[in-house]
């Protein structure tokens, strides 16, 4: 299943360099709002957390320390950070494969589901998004729910600057 590891948060995205977060001490509210929101104590109950503003104003950097302090708490199931800069990161079709990679690796149970699914569907890849997103990560996602009951928490996903993405309208339908 093609996947793009540069979508990563935690890569090389050049020079040696990662991606970084917020400078310490800064963007705290933010930072808290989006953690209650994780937590479900925060007043707003969507299913998404959605961040936007100009270009420039560090919601990428906000991503990423949302990645770092999810990850610590073992929350953060997958990310995609997209990317005019790399061909693979900017491309709407890795998103779904690359984020249910990242799942398979996040529970294991959802990895044995998704490879049961993948061997009697090894054209689901080329199918188009809407259809990657049911059958590649809801539906073995749900299987895992009903095998292991409710979590007590929900496993995190960060898509960033999907704006930098080829053919976001497939991708925002699906979402």
């Amino acid at each position: 299943m093609p996947y793009a590891q540069r979508a990563f948060h935690d890569v090389d995205i050049g020079n040696g360099h990662a991606r970084e977060g917020c400078t310490p001490g800064t963007r705290k509210k933010i930072l808290k709002d989006i953690e209650e929101w994780v937590d479900e104590t925060s007043p707003v109950k969507t299913l998404g957390y959605w961040i936007c503003g100009m270009a420039g104003t560090g919601k990428s950097t906000i991503a990423k320390s949302v990645c770092d302090t999810m990850k610590n708490r073992k929350m953060l199931a997958a990310t995609f950070f997209c990317s005019r800069q790399f061909p693979e990161c900017r491309d709407h079709s890795k998103i779904i494969t690359t984020i249910v990679y990242q799942m398979a690796q996040f529970s294991p149970l959802f990895g044995r589901e998704l490879v049961t699914f993948l061997k009697g569907n090894p054209d689901i890849v080329s199918k188009p998004t809407n259809e990657q997103l049911e059958m590649l990560l809801s539906e073995p996602w749900m299987k895992v729910v009903s095998a292991e009951g409710v979590h007590s928490f929900s496993p995190v996903i960060i898509i960033d600057a999907l704006d930098e993405c080829e053919n976001i309208e497939s991708v925002l339908s699906a979402l």
